[in-house]
């Protein structure tokens, strides 16, 4: 199983010394919030400029009007964009994918905890290059983990969804597996690993990583 950590948790007063820590995982998830799509806000692009990332780096876009924030990720190099099926009007989706793939970049497309998979066209599964499933609802804390997330991903694969599908939210080592065999490649988890001692982290990605 792949692991992405998110770094929303990380002490963004050492926040190089806190990437570097994570460098064993198979990318990094950066979440950005506008306050609007979601309550909280958080980081935008310009943080990033002054660190350097050991990995590739992907980023989940809580906003509404994403494509408004493509281009200053792209410029920071990122592999991946991945915005909201509930922000934009269904038929810009496969647009929207097909601007991020021209581009060079990763084009995910995510379903909120209380979203239903059918949110998603026949057409948007061709296209898109990855599905982020929210296991939780996006933008609130504390959350446990929504089971029937797992029978969204099992649909999507029924569907003949073939590209990477992402977990996100209240993802915790014991769950893992099921996510994994429900048809999933890569779990993002925040504070499970950012909130454990520096020391420990290599061991927590590694354990994940050998699911």
């Amino acid at each position: 199983m792949k692991i992405a950590p998110s770094i929303l948790d990380a002490n963004f007063g050492y926040l190089q010394r806190d990437i570097d820590s994570i460098a064993t995982a198979d990318r990094i998830h950066l979440d950005v919030m506008d306050g609007h799509y979601v309550p909280n806000c958080t980081f935008g692009a310009s943080i990033f400029r002054q660190v350097e990332f050991p990995i590739e780096v992907e980023v989940h876009l809580m906003v509404e009007n994403p494509a408004s924030f493509f281009e200053r990720f792209i410029d920071l190099g990122v592999m991946g964009i991945t915005f909201h099926a509930e922000t934009v009007d269904p038929d810009e989706i496969v647009p929207l994918l097909t601007q991020l793939k021209s581009a060079g970049v990763k084009a995910g497309i995510c379903i909120d905890g209380y979203t239903d998979d059918d949110a998603l066209s026949d057409e948007v599964l061709h296209t898109a290059d990855q599905i982020l499933i929210m296991s939780v609802k996006a933008g609130l804390g504390g959350q446990s983990f929504m089971p029937e997330s797992l029978k969204k991903c099992q649909r999507l694969r029924n569907r003949g969804f073939k590209g990477e599908i992402e977990f996100d939210g209240g993802v915790k080592d014991h769950n893992v597996e099921a996510i994994r065999d429900a048809g999933a490649d890569i779990v993002v988890m925040g504070s499970y690993l950012m909130k454990a001692d520096l020391a420990d982290r290599p061991k927590l990605i590694s354990d994940i990583q050998n699911l």
